[in-house]
């Protein structure tokens, strides 16, 4: 299931869509995500290239529909922003023992989250993919890979985000 509760007809997706397979940005970054993909995994295998048992969490980090889908999302927010789109790609290239720090991200919890949370990245629902979003675009700003003070700085900025809408919202109730 999409999450959508009337998820769109395939068919009028593609309609609407129709340069959608052959979209030389959209093919790039494809290619990107399965760069960083294969860097990830690639990190969690032992000398024999197999996949080492007791990390399979942290070798899935780039499977995580959250992670898929706010990494997505900020590479189509840079397309016009040559500059920060190469950091955002060259994620791939920050760290052989683990591009997407997934240690760090284990680690990381904001206040507001409930003693079972596991991390940054393990959930799939909109809040995880906003905060994953916010560290991918402070990651693309600074580039240099992703560290434990920007995915600390991307939880805060999700946070305060969150409530100045849901004040603004809150306020035009008043009106």
């Amino acid at each position: 299931m999409s999450g959508v509760q009337n998820p769109p007809d395939w068919a009028e997706v593609k309609k609407d869509h129709p340069d959608l397979w052959t979209d030389e940005s959209l093919l790039g970054a494809a290619r990107e995500y399965a760069k960083l993909r294969q860097a990830q995994e690639g990190a969690f295998l032992d000398k024999a290239g197999k996949p080492l048992p007791a990390m399979a969490d942290f070798r899935d980090k780039a499977n995580n529909m959250a992670n898929v889908a706010a990494w997505a999302y900020t590479a189509g927010l840079l397309q016009s922003d040559p500059a920060r789109l190469k950091k955002h790609y060259d994620l791939k290239n920050s760290s052989k023992q683990d591009p997407l720090k997934a240690a760090v991200l284990a680690k990381a919890k904001h206040g507001t989250d409930p003693d079972n949370y596991r991390g940054l990245g393990y959930r799939t629902d909109p809040q995880e993919r906003g905060r994953m979003v916010e560290l991918f675009w402070i990651q693309s700003n600074i580039g240099g890979g992703i560290t434990a003070k920007m995915v600390e700085v991307a939880l805060e900025a999700y946070h305060a985000k969150h409530a100045v809408l849901r004040h603004k919202k809150l306020a035009e109730s008043l009106a």
